[in-house]
């Protein structure tokens, strides 16, 4: 408001205090009807909890003879982009193709001989493209500026633990040497997994973690991150973008000359009861 001589008038703190007292008073109602509601239901919401099944069931969808071809149909209805490789010659050529595409000087990788494809590294180096160091600080100005050195590498390239055919998902399990980059900063992922790795429902693929790693999965690993197509948000106006939070395409690469190796149990077994450091992310 502008005063006679051409001054404002800037409104007191004092002002503002009734709107503000008018929000807190309505917050404290509702947190005092959820307490109340609460106080009532809440031995029932328990009883009902605990006679309900936490195992998720194996699958939910009718099954199909072949998990290879729903897993691919499942993905593409999300955009995202499978190919099924008879061998590894195959799947290196499809590598290329898509590196050259991209223009790709340097990638984000977890470390290779943890990825199920023979003669990557032999294709990186053939094509001049170098592994980017995706180590990065866990806090403050180092990590800020290691994060912002990265961000121009246009493609990632991580294998996975399983497929989920019901979803077109993956589950990608993360450690020091299988970097959460690889998997989340390129705007272009590109993730390589044996068919033998493919189950059908998210239920059995959870049931194959526990068999393989038991109890003790995040003691000597970061995180578990299941990832159905490319990145993708409606915040905007309920607008579809893709590629918001994590990589805009995804490539899924399925091996069928691959076969799943079976987990290191006496590593594991060393290992249990100190948490290893991830160093990427």
């Amino acid at each position: 408001m502008q005063n006679t001589d051409g001054s404002q008038n800037t409104p007191s703190a004092e002002a503002f205090q009734p709107v503000l007292s008018h929000h807190q008073l309505a917050r404290n109602r509702i947190l005092s009807n959820i307490r109340a509601g609460l106080r009532e239901q809440g031995p029932e919401l328990q009883r009902i909890a605990a006679s309900a099944s936490h195992i998720p069931p194996p699958s939910v969808h009718p099954p199909v003879d072949d998990l290879v071809q729903q897993f691919i149909s499942e993905l593409t209805k999300l955009e995202g982009k499978a190919y099924h490789c008879a061998d590894d010659q195959a799947a290196l050529t499809i590598i290329r193709q898509i590196l050259e595409a991209n223009q790709s000087q340097s990638v984000i990788t977890w470390k290779l001989d943890l990825i199920s494809l023979p003669g990557l590294a032999a294709l990186l180096s053939d094509m001049g493209i170098t592994q980017a160091d995706s180590q990065v600080a866990h806090t403050g100005n180092e990590r800020a500026a290691r994060l912002q050195t990265l961000e121009p590498v246009p493609v990632c390239i991580s294998g996975a633990e399983y497929a989920i055919a019901e979803s077109g998902s993956i589950v990608v399990i993360s450690d020091r040497d299988k970097g959460r980059l690889a998997s989340l900063l390129a705007p272009i992922h590109i993730a390589i997994v044996p068919v033998a790795l493919i189950h059908r429902g998210l239920g059995d693929a959870l049931a194959a973690i526990r068999q393989q790693y038991g109890p003790e999965l995040f003691a000597n690993h970061s995180n578990l991150t299941i990832i159905t197509g490319p990145s993708r948000t409606a915040d905007i106006e309920l607008t579809l973008t893709l590629g918001v939070h994590g990589p805009r395409e995804i490539h899924v690469i399925l091996l069928e000359s691959q076969v799943a190796k079976p987990p290191d149990s006496k590593r594991r077994r060393a290992s249990r009861g100190r948490r290893v450091p991830t160093g990427g992310v």
